[in-house]
């Protein structure tokens, strides 16, 4: 339904922002208000978790926040304005919950807890060695691993825990529907075969353009990043053998072949 940015009140016409006049519409006319359980997807930078957001937000019933909020390393009262802005939205665009992606927040899921006791967490993992690859073209490979490392370690204290869920991005990859549906059962909700179409509809979590810019640089890394994220889902394994030399191979070793036997992604180091 189109809304317009014209409310009228008795014989008064107040001009209103548009998602102010769809909260108003939906709170305060149809009743909607927020149901399910706040929902937050972290983990390593570069593993997966734009491409997992734009997924579940194609659901009809979740709300994919637009940006990453750092909610967790904000003051309390900072996190409680973002947290009814979240609602707002939501309910604006006539959906019942929520779900929020700050990488980032893999170091501060206690303190999501802390802010949402009842919240769902969802934690991606992706080979690290495509993931330090992929760090690379932004930074250098040695932070790359270091950032893989000290996410996964983090993560590994909530192995177990009833309200985390660890997804791996190859997962996502190989059955799609598996994976997704086992993570919408973890939320609560049901699979909708739309959401395999989830980028039909112009997704802007970084920029408000989808088109690939004409050159890549740091200025225009946002309106890459967005445009990646409207394209269709591509199979990112594996980029490794391709882009890692004999030196960073090495390196990787060293410093996480361990960690990448435990997730399962190697079974001795002779690769």
């Amino acid at each position: 339904m189109n809304y317009s940015k014209l409310l009228k009140i008795g014989f008064q016409i107040i001009e209103l922002p548009s998602r102010k006049v769809r909260y108003f519409i939906n709170k305060q006319i149809q009743g909607k208000t927020i149901e399910g359980d706040p929902s937050f997807i972290v983990g390593c930078g570069h593993s997966g978790t734009s491409l997992l957001l734009a997924i579940l937000g194609a659901h009809s019933r979740i709300y994919a926040i637009p940006y990453e909020s750092r909610l967790a390393m904000k003051s309390n009262d900072e996190a409680q304005l973002l947290l009814d802005e979240f609602e707002q939205r939501t309910v604006a665009e006539g959906k019942i919950r929520w779900i929020e992606k700050t990488p980032g927040h893999i170091l501060y899921i206690d303190k999501l807890f802390q802010l949402k006791p009842n919240a769902k967490v969802i934690i991606i993992i992706r080979d690290g060695r495509d993931v330090a690859c992929s760090i690379k073209e932004r930074s250098n490979f040695e932070r790359g691993v270091e950032s893989w490392i000290q996410a996964n370690k983090s993560a590994n204290r909530y192995q177990g825990h009833s309200q985390c869920l660890f997804v791996k991005y190859e997962d996502i990859i190989v059955d799609f529907k598996k994976t997704i549906s086992s993570i919408l059962d973890f939320m609560g909700e049901s699979y909708e075969n739309a959401m395999e179409q989830y980028n039909k509809k112009h997704i802007r979590f970084y920029h408000y353009k989808t088109s690939k810019p004409n050159k890549y640089d740091q200025s225009t890394h946002a309106q890459y990043r967005n445009w990646q994220i409207n394209q269709n889902i591509f199979d990112g394994r594996g980029k490794w053998k391709v882009k890692m030399n004999d030196y960073e191979k090495a390196l990787f070793k060293r410093l996480a072949g361990n960690m990448l036997i435990e997730y399962g992604y190697a079974e001795n180091n002779d690769w």
